[in-house]
């Protein structure tokens, strides 16, 4: 009752609203609905819509409010985002979005087992949401729980056998048993080129994804097959240059070939690109060890 108390005092707010927002609301829901629209003006759209023109059926209401809830998801304002939701699971209860979303929040909070919590329940909603496996696979992952992790994957790939997010997860999780797994150094190797294999799986899906080359490119250095680990991080620094991570990745492989005068441009641009304090003291202690000035 409370939420159909709330839909009808909105309702009389637009009986009350000036003729100029209510002759704007239109093209404001559309700015709302419209994925293309930028996130900082997409939530000041759907508040527009909901101040002044609500929709009248509540399935409208409740995705507006979910959209401007991702809209502050993606803006990192997650106490809004999260009363959002709220609003909608209090509407519709039985909708699966509002937990992944509330997941994905909890998530970046680091609040891993909430976030856990959350997937549990959308997938219960609707076990056929890849999104969901997905975003538990990457929690249970932040938590090293990389074979656990794997399972939510490979069920995500298994819903959808193009999803990028649940291949890049997969190669993510055996990188990180490469490097911390007790199997990784009985069988030294073996997971580094797991891993490789499901990076190119989301190369052959998306070719310009720069994270997937730049992270095959450290299992290649790792290896020790620098020729391949250069022409990965060269194509990942062309699809975004402004990555200094990229070009220390880059730069640390010139430093193994011995090829020094290159590792000491890449250091100079990664630095020039290079805002906070710790970042450039460790980029300057590397130029110092090559005997380059900063």
């Amino acid at each position: 009752m409370r939420v159909l108390a709330s839909v009808v005092l909105v309702a009389v707010a637009v009986i009350m609203t000036p003729s100029g927002a209510q002759a704007e609301a239109p093209s404001q829901l559309r700015m709302c609905l419209d994925n293309a629209t930028p996130q900082a003006e997409r939530a000041a759209a759907c508040s527009f819509v909901i101040t002044n023109a609500p929709p009248a059926e509540a399935k409208e209401l409740s995705r507006v409010y979910f959209t401007r809830g991702n809209a502050y998801l993606n803006l990192g304002v997650y106490d809004r985002a999260l009363a959002d939701f709220d609003t909608v699971t209090k509407a519709n209860p039985t909708a699966s979005g509002p937990f992944v979303s509330r997941g994905v929040v909890f998530l970046r909070q680091k609040q891993l087992d909430r976030a856990i919590a959350e997937f549990d329940s959308a997938i219960r909603l609707n076990p056929n949401d890849p999104l969901a496996f997905t975003n538990r696979g990457d929690t249970y992952r932040a938590k090293g729980r990389f074979d656990r992790a794997l399972q939510d994957y490979d069920a995500a790939i298994a819903i959808n056998p193009k999803s990028v997010n649940a291949y890049f997860g997969r190669a993510a999780a055996l990188q990180q048993k490469a490097s911390s797994d007790f199997d990784a150094f009985v069988n030294e190797g073996r997971f580094e080129e797991l891993a490789i294999a499901e990076y190119g799986k989301v190369l052959q899906i998306a070719p310009r994804n720069a994270g997937a080359l730049s992270n095959r490119g450290q299992l290649y250095h790792t290896l020790r097959k620098y020729d391949l680990a250069l022409a990965d991080f060269t194509k990942a620094i062309e699809i975004n240059p402004a990555n200094p991570v990229f070009l220390r990745n880059r730069a640390l492989t010139h430093r193994m070939m011995r090829r020094f005068d290159l590792a000491i441009a890449d250091y100079r641009s990664a630095l020039a690109m290079t805002q906070d304090a710790d970042g450039r003291k460790l980029i300057g202690e590397l130029l110092a060890q090559l005997g380059a000035a900063v």
